[in-house]
């Protein structure tokens, strides 16, 4: 079978547009080689991905880090048109779509895929893209997402490459189970490249999306990497978007580990704006409150080796709420003239948006940051809000806080042996400011 013309078009586009801040090249081989490049940013095929290493490097070289040479590393795909709608599902079936390319047209296909929602009944088994790329033509502006699903059972999408998605998501998933991105590339993708959105009560003027969970989910991003998302779309937003990945009965978990999102689109937006922002694990109105005599929405969230490269950017970074423990680990921020440069925890602009829930515990963890700090919101009364800022950056050092004070509960060097974890200090404890 020949090699996939959307990989081999997808490359083009990335060693050959000088807007992108990537270089002409001879071959996927030769990334990094026609401009003079620090050894931190050698070429990938020579190492593992290290997010720290690139903590220097500019977005340009830090959007072609990793991306490029895990596209020119492919199986061959089959060129379709769309990849095709999933309108039945025999109960506790799988269903697997593996080694297609599809390039939609111009007309009425405003999905590559689509997962329909038909009635709300638990449908078990595994939905599953392995090896599948999808792009729009150049002339199909209609193109809204490459793959539309919903009361999605457990969703896996391994070695899948979303391109040029002209008004919307790479992916957009309303899921009620566990959710895996694995060796996955977003380019380009007009609004979000991938939004996890689970939607179990009736929401705006729409009926429920998908089932409740049936258990804590788990969700995944590995290895996966964000390019110049929300470029030109309908409405564009935070990278990868999670809406409700948990609830206070059914706490989520989210690792984010070995992944770079970099952005700063070829063309300044007319608000002066270059990027929006990487990551947010939020709740809505489509899974009902959360509930503080339970808990908080997360278990966890994780960040572990993760790049982060946002130029004037729209919103912050990352943006994180209602969970109980936040690690971030191994991670580089660079925020280039942006006017949001932070993590930040707990937004809550209203005072009741997380209905008295509250994030417990942030371990920093051997960061690097270049104009970007962490940001926790405390607990307010009557809707007033007030911040705590903290370094981010902690170079062979472990940090731990409290997210309710923003106090600094402990601090190491990682040379010394790990005590005990401290016990998070009283609400009305001051933050040390060393």
């Amino acid at each position: 079978m020949p090699k996939s013309g959307l990989v081999a078009g997808a490359l083009t586009l990335l060693i050959s547009a000088p807007a992108l801040g990537l270089a002409p090249q001879v071959a996927p081989a030769a990334v990094g080689a026609q401009e003079k490049t620090p050894a931190a940013v050698r070429p990938l095929e020579s190492r593992t991905f290290v997010a720290l290493d690139q903590v220097e490097a500019s977005p340009g070289e830090n959007k072609k880090v990793a991306l490029p040479l895990l596209r020119a590393s492919r199986a061959p795909r089959k060129r379709v048109g769309t990849i095709g709608d999933v309108k039945e599902w025999k109960r506790g079936t799988s269903v697997v779509k593996r080694n297609l390319e599809s390039v939609v047209p111009k007309g009425y296909s405003t999905w590559s895929s689509n997962l329909h929602r038909k009635e709300l009944v638990v449908r078990g088994g595994t939905y599953t893209w392995d090896n599948i790329g999808v792009t729009a033509a150049p002339d199909a502006h209609q193109l809204k997402w490459g793959t539309r699903e919903l009361n999605c059972p457990e969703r896996i999408f391994r070695n899948c490459d979303f391109t040029r998605i002209p008004k919307e998501h790479g992916l957009y998933v309303s899921s009620y189970a566990n959710t895996t991105v694995d060796g996955c590339t977003f380019l380009m993708t007009g609004s979000q490249g991938a939004q996890f959105a689970h939607r179990s009560v009736p929401y705006q003027q729409y009926d429920p999306d998908c089932l409740p969970y049936q258990s804590p989910p788990v969700h995944v991003v590995r290895n996966s990497h964000f390019v110049d998302c929300g470029f030109k779309g309908a409405r564009p937003s935070f990278n990868l978007t999670y809406f409700d990945p948990g609830t206070s009965s059914m706490p989520g978990t989210v690792l984010v580990e070995d992944c770079s999102f970099v952005c700063s689109w070829p063309e300044t937006r007319a608000d002066g704006h270059r990027s929006t922002g990487a990551i947010v694990v939020t709740n809505m109105r489509g899974a009902g409150p959360l509930d503080p005599k339970i808990g908080p929405m997360m278990k966890s969230v994780t960040l572990r080796n993760c790049l982060f490269d946002f130029t004037e950017g729209d919103r912050e970074i990352v943006d994180i709420r209602s969970t109980a423990e936040i690690l971030i680990e191994d991670c580089a921020f660079i925020g280039r003239k942006h006017a949001h440069p932070y993590v930040l925890v707990d937004r809550d602009n209203s005072g009741r948006d997380l209905n008295g829930t509250k994030s417990e515990r942030i371990v920093l963890r051997n960061n690097r940051a270049r104009g970007v700090a962490l940001k926790i919101q405390l607990r307010g009364d009557d809707g007033e809000r007030s911040f705590v800022e903290v370094p981010l950056n902690c170079p062979g050092e472990e940090r731990i806080y409290s997210a309710v004070t923003g106090s600094l509960v402990s601090k190491r060097s990682l040379q010394e042996p790990e005590e005990a974890p401290a016990a998070l200090p009283d609400p009305s404890g001051e933050r040390d400011q060393g």
